[in-house]
């Protein structure tokens, strides 16, 4: 007997995900990143330094203009020192661009505290360099040139309320930047999981309403109305009937909960045991806790319809499929086994797998990435 893992013969299909956390690709941007591009910030906050830095050097050197100080010394002490938010921007920007990421009301607080912490750091790392920066430039010769306490306190002073502001404009700025770029990023994910969606299910229709299936269930209807048993046939004709609206009229969303993924394969087994009587027995081994957990719709279906198709079909007498659903933590755990024929030798997902299981991948892969596995 062999043992797979998700949805031949003799196979154990075992699906498995991470519960509500969904995650793209990993080819997409992460709906968490920041969007913020350090190179860049530093090259453009180095330009912003230097214009900010002449502007001011000048307005200083022309209010002074009588008092022999020289423009030089000014420009590069004002550079210098408007250089460190240039240095530390991208940082910062960053740190903005996390504020915008839901938490909970302590996550929320804690990040708040964090950010005053490194704010004030980061205004007392600038007021000492700018001091620094006084001593060893010496602005304004030729009068006495301060000692560091002296250029420190006086800093403390003229650049508080500056700094202050400048580190609020980052922050804000960042936090702007990383919302608009999740935001497209998740647009961009919605819009392929949309094509996926609709791939989906035009697979599960073309599933439900293959020649085989359908020819198979109109005559297990057929069979039952030679030998009168109408109400019976009748039940059957309402139960594809339904199971085809389902198909077509069923949710859009890319989630469903998985109680409502299993009343779709519970309609589509009870078809298949007309067609298999007593050879085809069925066992639900349902976690009661797992019914409410979202799961990536049409997902169960052809891993039960391949276990069907491959493992009870073949073989002549009787296959035990098992259909279970298991929380193990945050992680729902789901499986298809039967004790069918088995897969044929050598088989390899990637390469033998139906247009069924390999849609089921590329939806995982997409909503859940690295999260999430499925295994033949």
């Amino acid at each position: 007997q062999s043992r797979l893992r998700v949805g031949l013969e003799s196979a154990y299909c075992s699906l498995t995900t991470v519960v509500n956390q969904p995650l793209p690709a990993s080819g997409d941007p992460a709906p968490d990143s920041l969007g913020v591009d350090a190179r860049w910030v530093t090259l453009v906050g180095c330009g912003a330094a230097a214009a900010i830095g002449l502007a001011i050097a000048a307005h200083v050197y022309l209010s002074m203009l009588n008092h022999g100080h020289a423009f030089t010394r000014m420009l590069a002490w004002q550079v210098g020192s408007w250089c460190f938010w240039a240095l530390a921007a991208a940082f910062v920007l960053r740190l903005g661009s996390r504020l915008s990421i839901e938490s909970s009301i302590a996550g929320r607080r804690g990040r708040a505290i964090r950010v005053a912490l490194i704010g004030a750091a980061l205004c007392g790392a600038h007021t000492i360099v700018t001091a620094q920066l006084t001593v060893w430039f010496q602005p304004f010769l030729p009068l006495p040139a301060p000692t560091f306490s002296e250029a420190f306190g006086g800093q403390i002073a003229s650049t508080l309320l500056g700094d202050l502001l400048v580190f609020g404009l980052l922050l804000a700025a960042g936090s702007a930047i990383g919302a608009r770029y999740r935001t497209r990023a998740l647009e961009r994910r919605e819009a392929r999981l949309e094509v996926e969606l609709a791939r989906a299910q035009l697979e599960a229709l073309r599933l439900e309403i293959h020649p085989h299936f359908l020819f198979n269930t109109l005559n297990s209807i057929a069979a039952l109305i030679r030998v009168k048993d109408n109400p019976r046939a009748l039940e059957v004709l309402l139960g594809l009937s339904e199971l085809m609206r389902a198909t077509v009229d069923g949710p859009r969303d890319h989630l469903v909960p998985l109680s409502t993924e299993i009343d779709f394969v519970r309609r589509y087994v009870d078809l298949q045991r007309e067609r298999f009587a007593d050879r085809l027995d069925i066992r639900w081994d349902i976690d009661e806790g797992a019914l409410a957990v979202p799961v990536p719709t049409l997902l169960l279906q052809p891993l039960v319809e391949n276990a069907i198709r491959h493992g009870a079909a073949p073989q002549p007498g009787r296959c035990e499929m098992t259909i279970s659903a298991r929380l193990a933590g945050k992680r729902l755990h789901l499986s298809v086994s039967d004790a069918g024929a088995g897969l044929p030798a050598g088989f390899d997902i990637a390469r033998d797998a139906g247009t069924g299981l390999r849609n089921s991948a590329s939806r995982l892969k997409q909503l859940y990435g690295d999260q999430a596995s499925l295994e033949v």
